[in-house]
């Protein structure tokens, strides 16, 4: 069941597996907010495109097409859409192009009803990220090392915190905070914040709330 959190948000579902998902996750009252349902990529992003609505969930296999395609597709006209993405093929999947693609939750399909939905779910409402820790790599932490309180910032990042904020928090000034921001895009290699938190829920360096 969709959390409180999510209530009275418009959804447009594009799964491989479309009974999976409802059986699992959706009561009939809450179905009320659904713009569209489909299982084919291009079908999902003209629904995008058409009603502009507030969190995409696809399957990264679609019948035809693929959820990594759909997600970059529809967040190049709809930056601030939220997204949440099953893999239902972990063996093959690239978590690496999600990230890419700007997915903002991940979660393994074969692990719906476990919580992992709901945790995906709390996240995105409170602007931060998520991904299955049965999709992480455990071992790739110890290949990124980094600060106590680059730790810290990263960490407030994955809670959605500003700039400002993250200062605020950590009683520092917004000029350091943006210091540290810079370190962690470059010790992770990544471009900006949202990648910053997923590569470190992807190596293990923190975990989602």
């Amino acid at each position: 069941m969709i959390l409180k959190q999510l209530s009275g948000q418009t959804v447009v579902l594009c799964l491989g597996d479309i009974h999976q998902l409802l059986s699992h996750s959706f009561n009939a009252g809450e179905l009320v907010l659904l713009k569209g349902l489909c299982s084919a990529e291009n079908e999902a992003f003209a629904l995008v495109q058409r009603h502009q609505p507030q969190l995409l969930i696809c399957h990264d296999q679609l019948l035809p097409g693929n959820g990594i395609q759909l997600i970059e597709r529809c967040k190049a006209i709809q930056p601030k859409l939220k997204t949440l993405l099953l893999v239902s093929k972990p063996a093959s999947f690239e978590l690496q192009l999600a990230l890419k693609a700007g997915v903002d939750a991940i979660c393994k399909a074969d692990r719906i009803g476990q919580g992992t939905m709901a945790q995906a779910f709390k996240s995105i409402a409170i602007g931060g990220h998520y991904i299955d820790q049965g999709l992480l790599n455990s071992n790739a932490a110890a290949t990124k090392k980094l600060s106590p309180r680059q730790l810290e910032v990263l960490q407030e990042l994955c809670l959605g915190a500003s700039t400002k904020q993250v200062a605020k928090r950590l009683g520092i000034t917004e000029n350091t905070a943006k210091g540290y921001e810079k370190q962690l895009y470059e010790k992770l290699d990544v471009s900006g914040r949202m990648q910053a938190v997923m590569e470190g829920l992807r190596l293990g360096l923190l975990q989602a709330n």
